[in-house]
């Protein structure tokens, strides 16, 4: 593991990483894959989609418009178990392409993507892998149009527990049997960009109990600072990077001491996702 580019926390045994710049992820998760047999689905949070061809912009400046042939050279040549392959990656991947390079290498096998583009609940026309569940608004909006006053509610509750939860039961669209009966029923990578969260409200979200269900079952957590965006996206002036980092990694931590030993939530019926609570 790069030590000078990935910041790695162990909490509860679950292992957390963190980046600056969101491709860099390809780190831990290439030592995710080489350890595990089996590929997990990615679900990543972000504001943007990071969904561009892997290797595409350096294949494009070396072979102008007979760039393909290169950027598939390149991605042959990966070997997922090697750490020198993917050093030698990350020179020439450039940032929203590693989503693509972790579904062509192998390292995932799908990717759900949560961002807030209102690209709507849609599969990627270019890679059929990629799911994005971008609703244009909240779950309870009944407005015929909509407004401001939405997209600041679509980014103040990003990980609130019923808006999540909404969203959980859309991927089975996707991937038939993913989450039933209020589980999800295949490994998982929990993805973060720091510049989902775009208010206070959004990282201080009063519901987290679906949030904390994520962060129990997924296999590993990787969080991607990414403080030029954050400063870009945020719509409140007194937030930051290093803020939001440490209000999230205080939900990681507090999610997982409040179920130590204990990884599995009873939902309930009724829509209130509050009622939430860790089977004993």
């Amino acid at each position: 593991m790069k030590t000078d580019i990935v910041t790695e926390k162990v909490v509860k045994g679950k292992k957390i990483y963190i980046v600056e710049n969101h491709h860099e992820v390809i780190i831990p998760w290439s030592e995710y894959a080489s350890n595990n047999e089996t590929a997990p689905v990615l679900l990543t949070f972000d504001h943007h989609i990071d969904t561009r061809s892997a290797f595409g912009r350096h294949s494009r400046k070396v072979a102008g418009l007979e760039w393909k042939p290169v950027r598939d050279q390149l991605i042959a040549d990966v070997d997922i178990n090697e750490s020198s392959a993917i050093a030698s990656s990350l020179e020439r991947l450039c940032n929203d392409e590693h989503i693509d390079f972790a579904l062509q290498t192998g390292m995932i096998s799908d990717a759900v993507v949560f961002s807030l583009l209102n690209a709507g609940i849609c599969r990627d026309y270019s890679n059929s892998k990629i799911y994005y569940i971008d609703p244009c608004c909240t779950s309870k909006c009944k407005k015929s149009s909509h407004d401001d006053e939405c997209q600041i509610d679509v980014y103040d509750k990003v990980i609130e527990g019923e808006e999540l939860l909404f969203k959980l039961n859309k991927i089975n669209k996707f991937i038939p049997g993913f989450f039933v009966s209020n589980r999800i029923n295949k490994k998982f990578i929990l993805d973060i960009d720091l510049d989902c969260f775009h208010t206070k409200k959004a990282i201080n979200a009063v519901d987290m109990s679906v949030f904390n269900y994520l962060v129990n079952n997924a296999e590993i957590v990787t969080i991607a600072t990414e403080g030029y965006y954050v400063e870009l996206e945020k719509k409140d002036d007194d937030i930051n990077e290093h803020y939001l980092l440490e209000k999230l990694l205080a939900h990681i931590e507090n999610a997982l001491e409040r179920t130590e030993g204990n990884k599995s939530f009873k939902f309930p019926k009724s829509n209130n996702t509050k009622e939430l609570i860790a089977i004993s």
